[in-house]
């Protein structure tokens, strides 16, 4: 321990992945609204223990989550979002460093679950 409370705290907050926690709560919070918060969040985070102590690594996103997200950047039905859009959706499910490449300008429906599948397995795999 040092003599810097705030160092500490910081070290803490850090090694216990708190902050990426508190900003994957939000986000899905954000993402549902749910009526009661408080209810949600318990259940989100015990649905979450529960999965780690089955030794399932996983992401508060469910696919449900995903096809969802994708609706939201593509209200039209379009078929495709843009290349930026898809880098929102990454950002907003908590993915600061992609690790799956996308070709071309636009990202198709399957394209955009099939990545974020794999981009949220990259991401509880590092949690």
């Amino acid at each position: 321990m040092s003599s810097d409370p705030r160092k500490d705290a910081d070290e803490y907050l850090a090694s216990k992945k708190v902050m990426e926690l508190f900003h994957d709560l939000g986000q899905k919070m954000l993402y549902t609204k749910p009526e009661d918060p408080n209810a949600f969040l318990l259940v989100t985070l015990k649905d979450h223990q529960e999965s780690q102590n089955r030794g399932v690594k996983s992401s508060f996103f469910t696919a449900k989550d995903v096809e969802t997200m994708y609706r939201m950047f593509d209200p039209t039905s379009s078929g495709s979002i843009s290349v930026a859009q898809y880098n929102a959706a990454l950002q907003s499910l908590g993915v600061d460093a992609q690790t799956v490449a996308v070709e071309g300008d636009r990202v198709t429906k399957e394209q955009f679950e099939k990545n974020m599948k794999a981009e949220l397995e990259a991401l509880s795999l590092t949690g």
